[in-house]
């Protein structure tokens, strides 16, 4: 075979790859559950830096079907019909709790946005909440007008907060809890995050270091090329038509 035919073969590859790369599969998603707490750091840091990331990338956040749990380590008892909640980071964390769990609930009545196996409003406005609670170091109040202009929401204010605080969002958190208490093997860290369903404690600390690993290492078929560790580094189609090009002529 020519080297022109071999440089045709190889282009044909890359562009067919770019062309994958761009489109959603839902059958090739892989489903994410994040257990975590809304005042925990370790927790704000994945949020932050792990996971909202991946899902703003247009070659990866197609692949993630998304659960959000936030609760962690709290604890739920009944005091007279009514369940009372003690959360790790205190109060403060059991009102954010709530107060995402909500946000889950009542934007667009949760439902995931078009083309994605998430709800990005949502999404938006919890990574807001989260990122400007650390930042402010002040969890007495969280930021929810702002946070919900930025995540042009802001007619679901009222609704969300009205639910935090009366008894649907303590519904809403007792079932958040539910969910984590029946995880196996059970909870002990957070965040903690489960892929398809089988919590491994390897793969949920691979999944802190290094979330686009750990969820490369669950997509099914063609992967998209920024699984690659060239294409981690930024190398896209025209790079290599550009290196090919360089090679054969």
């Amino acid at each position: 075979m020519s080297k022109f035919l071999v440089f045709l073969a190889v282009l044909a590859v890359a562009l067919a790859q770019t062309e994958h790369d761009h489109h959603s599969h839902d059958e090739h998603r892989v489903n994410v559950a994040v257990y975590y707490e809304a005042l925990c750091p370790d927790s704000i840091k994945f949020f932050n830096k792990q996971l909202y990331p991946l899902l703003n990338n247009p070659k990866l956040g197609h692949y993630v079907n998304l659960t959000l749990v936030p609760y962690g380590k709290s604890t739920m008892k009944n005091e007279n019909g009514q369940i009372m909640f003690t959360c790790h980071h205190g109060e403060g964390e059991c009102r954010g709790n709530k107060l995402q769990a909500c946000t889950l609930k009542h934007i667009d009545d949760g439902k995931n946005s078009e083309g994605l196996g998430y709800n990005k409003m949502s999404v938006d406005f919890i990574n807001c909440l989260m990122e400007t609670v650390e930042r402010n170091g002040d969890n007495t109040k969280y930021p929810t007008e702002s946070c919900a202009k930025k995540s042009n929401i802001t007619n679901m204010v009222p609704a969300i907060e009205k639910c935090q605080g009366d008894a649907e969002g303590s519904e809403l958190l007792k079932q958040l809890g539910d969910v984590t208490n029946k995880l196996k093997p059970e909870l002990t860290s957070v965040p903690t995050i489960v892929f398809n369903n089988e919590h491994k404690a390897e793969e949920s600390k691979l999944a802190n270091d290094n979330f686009v690993k750990a969820l490369c290492n669950h997509i099914q078929g063609t992967k998209p090329m920024v699984c690659n560790s060239a294409a981690l580094l930024g190398l896209n189609s025209l790079m290599v038509l550009f290196a090919l090009i360089s090679y054969f002529f």
